[in-house]
């Protein structure tokens, strides 16, 4: 008997480790987000398309984060830059999201419905701005 052992599966400096679950949900979800952030733009421009050809637009998003998750450089710094601009969008981040997912469903309203939703929008986020609670989950402004 030999005093060493091996291990099961042999190492190389070629292989690239697996993505580990962070780095899948941070991968996944930024694409994802930031899919349904430029439908949301569709939607908001009243923008209309049949379901396949709302599926062809979706695709290179899903692309991306094929790519993303195996590991190409310029994907990933992309990716980078688009957490950085979502963050900045802060919250107007979310009714474009759900606006997006309405568009990818096939659901466009009238340029009416969409300008009082806009309105409705800001006043709730003027709202939870300015409201007292804002400030102390916040801390001081």
């Amino acid at each position: 008997m030999s005093a060493t052992t091996t291990t099961d599966t042999p190492t190389s400096g070629m292989e690239k480790p697996a993505p580990s679950l962070i780095w899948l949900q941070a991968a996944v979800s930024t694409w994802a987000i930031t899919g349904l952030v430029l439908f949301g733009g569709a939607w908001v421009l009243g923008l209309q398309a049949t379901w396949w050809q709302r599926t062809l637009l979706a695709l290179p998003v899903a692309g991306m984060a094929y790519l993303d998750i195996r590991g190409v450089t310029v994907v990933i710094e992309a990716r980078a830059g688009l957490t950085r601009a979502l963050a900045d969008m802060n919250w107007g981040q979310i009714p474009l999201a759900v606006a997006g997912g309405a568009w990818l469903l096939g659901l466009v309203a009238p340029v009416g419905q969409r300008v009082m939703l806009a309105v409705v929008i800001a006043l709730v986020a003027a709202l939870y701005r300015h409201a007292p609670h804002a400030a102390a989950a916040g801390g001081a402004r």
